[in-house]
């Protein structure tokens, strides 16, 4: 991670932060653990400052922050991960209110067009959609366990991206090139 001159503390903090904002993009959970590190990752590359408070490696089911994955395990009093999904607790809700507040009028709303592009995207797609997604987009796929099998779906996962407005034609005809 590039020395940020912040303490542990410190960083946890942003990143409790930023991952609050995110959750709160609407008004239900993040499906799952895959497809929270995935729409994590996605609105993060947004923000490279916040980004690199993640370290994010590649995965077994693409890119994973240990980082992010202890802030939702180890903070209850702000996030949720059950049988539901992944959200936010009212003391949660509260965070990502306060957090908002601290940024400038512009850079706000650039935070919020950016999270509420991430929830209505990616918020409708499978595990198998977004990992796919992804991977083709951004790498990732060096310890991937399911790469292989993504790639010989690739026509029909590209057509349900395609299909639910994620992707243009061309970017489907991108996807299924070999």
């Amino acid at each position: 991670m590039a020395e940020s001159g912040l303490s542990f503390e410190q960083e946890e903090s942003i990143r409790n932060q930023f991952i609050a904002i995110l959750l709160s993009g609407a008004d239900r959970p993040i499906k799952n653990k895959i497809n929270f590190q995935k729409e994590l990752f996605l609105f993060s590359k947004s923000f490279p400052k916040f980004f690199e408070f993640f370290e994010f490696i590649p995965h077994y089911y693409g890119p994973y922050s240990r980082n992010a994955e202890d802030s939702i395990e180890n903070h209850d009093d702000y996030f949720v991960s059950d049988s539901k999904g992944i959200y936010l607790t009212p003391e949660g809700r509260n965070l990502a209110e306060d957090s908002l507040d601290e940024f400038s009028p512009e850079n706000r709303e650039k935070i919020i067009i950016s999270m509420n592009i991430v929830r209505s995207l990616y918020d409708s797609l499978t595990s198998d959609e977004l990992m796919f997604l992804v991977y083709n987009t951004y790498g990732y796929t060096e310890k991937s366990e399911k790469i292989d099998s993504l790639l010989e779906n690739k026509e029909y996962l590209a057509g349900r991206l395609l299909k639910k407005g994620i992707i243009t034609d061309k970017r489907y005809r991108e996807l299924i090139e070999d």
